[in-house]
């Protein structure tokens, strides 16, 4: 898998804005690990082949983010970077 996603890695950090509020979002990781209780143990390609989103073949990492302020929640997608460590 030479894909990493910079921000599950510690690489950067992503805080945005809530579009709804302005307040800075809370990023709860990828947005795949809340598909059920064994999720975040799945392989990581195999649950981006099921989640529905051309994330797999175009190398994004869907992350969830949710608002402390007001609980708006929506995703985004990261680029993935590709890595020359197997």
């Amino acid at each position: 898998m030479p894909w990493i996603c910079p921000v599950c890695n510690g690489l950067e950090t992503m805080s945005p804005a809530c579009p709804r509020c302005g307040t800075q979002a809370d990023d709860q990781g990828r947005a795949a690990d809340m598909f059920g209780p064994y999720a975040p143990y799945r392989p990581i390609d195999d649950l981006k082949r099921t989640d529905g989103l051309p994330d797999l073949a175009r190398h994004w990492c869907v992350h969830l983010l949710v608002c402390p302020q007001c609980g708006y929640r929506w995703q985004t997608a990261r680029q993935e970077l590709f890595s020359r460590t197997p």
